[in-house]
């Protein structure tokens, strides 16, 4: 009997997510070998991302290309082994919401039930000589790129040599203070003065914006303390080769630009027949499922949003839910335990299906920023510092346990830190 199917289109938190969680739920119930999970990847491998700040300002003394790969990248032919979930590497070209199929390069994936965790992409706005210009950070060959371009311009004869940051969110701000600190090692490594010049530069009033103010206020005296140069209320109104111009005439050099001011929905969400935000988002329900474009529209199959690619307003705020991996690891729960709730009904399991619905929490949060130091916010309480830096450590094996067995959790655990904290200077 031709089993069917449940396609989930993205590995990344959300995706992984509900891959494990379906593939745990489905098998305590009859229905187990009635359906077949499909993970679909265009890569090998699930990317850590909060750790991508690290690979672009390891030295290679320090770790070689494979050593870093493996300490950010975790193939999911290992992370799916224990279970049923069956891993597809490949481009998804098109997805038919009508038809209930999705169109890979090499296939044609029917389905009963779909998980659109696709991500985020970049987002240069539009800027003239942004995306030409700029380095980005959203994956582990972006990361050594911006690696490879610090390495080669620290160990030129260029004096003062000057790299820019767009963007003061929490990954502009992880990296700029990192930035600046292995410069100077670099630099007073090779008999140079400490003369490279790290600027971050971002629209809002402040860096962080969105953060606490408590939380916005250690950071900024973190960068002061350490010497990266912050430029707040500067509207980018085009980049040249070595050159970046504000809106208010002023402009700044640069040899390196790195862009990490914005992200948006896959690409792929313009061609759904959904209700998307102004960022190409889709807009779900509580219970993650999407929203079609016109009423009269009718899917094929049940179709649940997780991750970067959802558009969630929260409530109380009326905001969108950040785009955020703790959001997305939750959604990609709840979307899993629906899917399952949908199948116990049409099993006859279940009178009334339960669904569970999505609730933004204010999420804990830790942003290192330079050295051993990070600042973590839990609730009301603030830890800065070389405790917030221990901390991150910890949240990052919690992480790593839930997707793998502890043997390989503490493997890959202990070698990052091996790495990391030669890495990472203190103070």
């Amino acid at each position: 009997m031709t089993k069917k199917r449940i396609v989930i289109l993205g590995g990344g938190f959300g995706g992984l997510s509900s891959a494990l969680t379906l593939a745990e739920k489905l098998k305590k119930t009859p229905s187990e070998n009635d359906y077949e999970i499909v993970l679909v990847d265009k890569n090998e491998y699930h990317t850590f991302t909060p750790l991508l700040y690290e690979t672009a300002t390891t030295s290679k003394a320090t770790a070689n290309y494979l050593k870093l790969k493996s300490l950010v990248t975790y193939p999911f032919k290992n992370l799916l082994e224990k279970t049923k979930v069956r891993f597809l590497k490949g481009e998804v070209l098109h997805i038919d919401l009508r038809e209930g199929a999705v169109h890979l390069k090499s296939r044609k994936l029917k389905y009963e039930y779909l998980i659109l965790a696709l991500g985020a992409e970049t987002n240069h706005f539009k800027i003239p000589g942004l995306q030409e210009y700029s380095l980005s950070l959203k994956s582990f060959a972006d990361s050594l790129k911006i690696r490879d371009a610090i390495l080669s311009l620290v160990e030129s004869d260029v004096k003062n040599p000057k790299i820019v940051i767009g963007g003061a969110g929490a990954t502009g701000v992880e990296l700029a203070s990192e930035i600046k600190e292995w410069t100077c090692k670099m630099r007073e490594d090779i008999g140079k003065t400490c003369d490279a010049e790290v600027t971050l530069v971002d629209g809002g009033k402040t860096v962080l914006a969105l953060f606490s103010p408590t939380v916005i206020k250690i950071a900024t005296k973190r960068l002061q303390k350490i010497g990266v140069k912050v430029l707040t209320e500067k509207m980018i109104k085009e980049v040249k080769k070595k050159e970046l111009i504000f809106k208010n005439g002023e402009n700044i050099p640069f040899d390196i630009f790195i862009w990490t001011g914005g992200v948006k929905a896959a690409s792929l969400t313009e061609q759904l027949p959904t209700k998307n935000d102004p960022r190409g988002r889709v807009e779900i329900t509580g219970p993650l499922e999407c929203i079609p474009e016109g009423p009269d529209l009718k899917f094929a199959g049940k179709i649940y949003v997780v991750g970067d690619i959802a558009c969630f307003y929260d409530p109380k705020t009326e905001n969108p839910v950040p785009q955020a991996a703790r959001p997305a690891i939750v959604q990609g729960r709840i979307a899993a335990i629906n899917i399952i709730e949908d199948i116990k009904k049409e099993k006859g399991l279940r009178k009334k299906v339960k669904h569970k619905n999505f609730r933004p929490r204010n999420y804990p949060y830790i942003v290192p920023i330079g050295g051993k130091f990070a600042v973590a916010k839990f609730g009301p309480f603030i830890l800065p510092g070389f405790p917030g830096w221990i901390l991150k450590g910890l949240v990052e094996l919690n992480y790593f346990l839930s997707i793998m067995s502890f043997t390989e959790a503490m493997k890959v655990w202990l070698k990052g830190l091996g790495v990391f904290i030669r890495n990472d200077r203190l103070g």
